[in-house]
């Protein structure tokens, strides 16, 4: 059997959807289950085993350089056709058919669509929605990716053969807007890099010396700087915390840049100045399980995730999470994350404080989590999904 799978995701920057093509891509690879995986990058093809070395180097560049000249003017002529009337729908048409016309040669192949909207493709067909964020918050995305989706999802839903979700929330969210069978969508969560792990001694310090962090002494929250993470009430809080606790704990701040953040971005450089706030940007795969094992705390107030990955890469790295009830996040913690249950920051800053003071629950609620987060593996999660793929051909 073949595997024809869309890495558009991996392009960069590589954020949650894009981590959730390599794991499975490297789960594949690794089991040699397919006769031949051919990944489509949006302008071109290339091999599995191409696809995964490129990205593994994409990473460990730090998630932002092309991997090639080509892609680089790719990436160019995509950005400028998307502000074009009329330009973008004609770029997508071309590139649809030299996808179409690649994977509908292919011999006994399933077609994985990990982003959605499903490309031309005559044969069998598995798609996974991560979240339906573009109805559930609208204002926290493009117009582009509003249109996108609105345009296509219900299309691709009634084609797919089968449907992935990463949560049981999202499986509810899609029934209950979509005309979908439920017998066709079937919830598979994702896995967590064994990388993720407890840490400590001079090997996380080393990691994090060049940062001006200590280990144990800082507050880390992971995420793409946009309104939908939760990010401005993370920083209400902060404010309403003890100046000597903020300059004990400073938060440390990681991901790529994202959308609608100019206020965000203002504020966090006012906190910058005060000395209780660390920028850090995008960081390299690499450094994060050390930058994870390292914090005292994960603060996670997204309001609404498919899945919520960072929380779980630091329940396995042992680190006490608070995040929010109602969901996915407490979906799949099921009890071993500190709940936020309002959006209020006064809620978040009382339990910020009480574990940042307390070494004994910070203990506690770490061994939970990670308790918690042994339940869940990419392996898991490859396996689950192959079995899907098997029920279709």
């Amino acid at each position: 059997m073949n595997l024809i799978f869309n890495a558009e995701a991996l392009r960069p920057p590589i954020t949650g959807v894009g981590n959730y093509s390599f794991y499975l891509l490297e789960q594949y690879l690794k089991r040699n289950c397919f006769d031949k995986i051919e990944c489509f990058t949006g302008t071109h093809w290339q091999s599995g085993r191409e696809q995964l070395d490129a990205t593994t180097a994409l990473k460990a560049r730090g998630g932002h350089d092309s991997h090639s000249a080509w892609e680089k003017l790719a990436g160019e002529i995509r950005l400028a056709v998307g502000h074009i009337p009329g330009t973008k729908a004609l770029y997508d048409s071309i590139m649809d058919w030299r996808f179409e016309g690649y994977a509908n040669a292919m011999p006994d192949a399933i077609y994985h669509e990990t982003n959605y909207i499903l490309k031309p493709y005559a044969g069998p067909s598995v798609t996974t929605v991560h979240d339906l964020s573009h109805i559930r918050y609208p204002d926290c995305h493009s117009s582009n990716v509003i249109d996108w989706l609105g345009n296509n999802l219900a299309a691709t839903l009634d084609r797919a053969d089968r449907i992935i979700t990463v949560s049981n929330i999202i499986r509810e969210e899609l029934l209950e807007h979509y005309r979908v069978s439920e017998d066709k969508v079937v919830t598979i969560y994702e896995g967590v890099d064994d990388r993720y792990k407890p840490r400590s001694g001079d090997d996380v310090q080393s990691a994090l010396t060049p940062l001006g962090l200590k280990q144990k002494q800082y507050v880390l929250l992971t995420a793409t700087l946009e309104p939908r993470k939760g990010i401005d009430v993370l920083l209400d809080a902060w404010s309403l915390l003890p100046l000597n606790l903020r300059q004990a704990f400073p938060l440390v701040i990681t991901g790529s840049s994202g959308w609608r953040n100019s206020g965000l971005v203002d504020r966090i450089e006012a906190f910058i100045k005060e000395g209780t706030v660390h920028h850090l940007g995008y960081v390299q795969a690499d450094l994060l399980p050390y930058l994870f094992s390292g914090a005292s705390v994960f603060s996670y107030p997204s309001v609404y995730e498919g899945f919520g990955l960072p929380v779980l890469d630091a329940m396995r790295s042992g680190v006490p999470v608070i995040c929010r009830a109602g969901t996915s996040m407490a979906e799949f913690a099921e009890g071993a994350c500190v709940l936020c249950d309002t959006g209020d920051a006064e809620e978040l800053a009382f339990h910020l404080e009480r574990l940042l003071e307390s070494p004994e629950e910070r203990a506690g609620w770490a061994a939970r989590g990670r308790e918690q987060a042994g339940k869940f593996s990419w392996t898991r999660c490859a396996d689950e999904t192959l079995a899907i793929y098997r029920t279709i051909t």
